[in-house]
């Protein structure tokens, strides 16, 4: 178990991360002009999602079928899980 400390400067640290991206990405202008963040404050950053929205941060394996002309958008261990399947099968032929 962490101490309570470590557990509150690492929330910390990730709410300050995504209160960045929500800054950089996800900040939007209204008809007066005026700038609106997501949330108001830092906790609320700290106890819900906010993730960038391009193609590469929420590829998903199959969700999308036409990513990368393959069918299917493998991470990169599951790729050499499955080249090392298919060597396996080759070498008993």
């Amino acid at each position: 178990m962490r101490p309570t400390a470590e557990k509150r400067h690492n929330d910390w640290r990730k709410a300050i991360r995504k209160r960045n991206l929500s800054h950089y990405y996800g900040h939007w202008t209204d008809a007066d002009g005026n700038e609106h963040e997501y949330y108001d404050n830092l906790h609320q950053f700290s106890k819900n999602k906010i993730h960038c929205s391009c193609p590469m941060c929420r590829a998903k394996t199959a969700k999308n079928k036409q990513v990368f002309s393959g069918g299917k958008n493998w991470s990169i261990t599951d790729k050499r899980k499955i080249d090392k399947m298919k060597e396996q099968v080759l070498e008993e032929e």
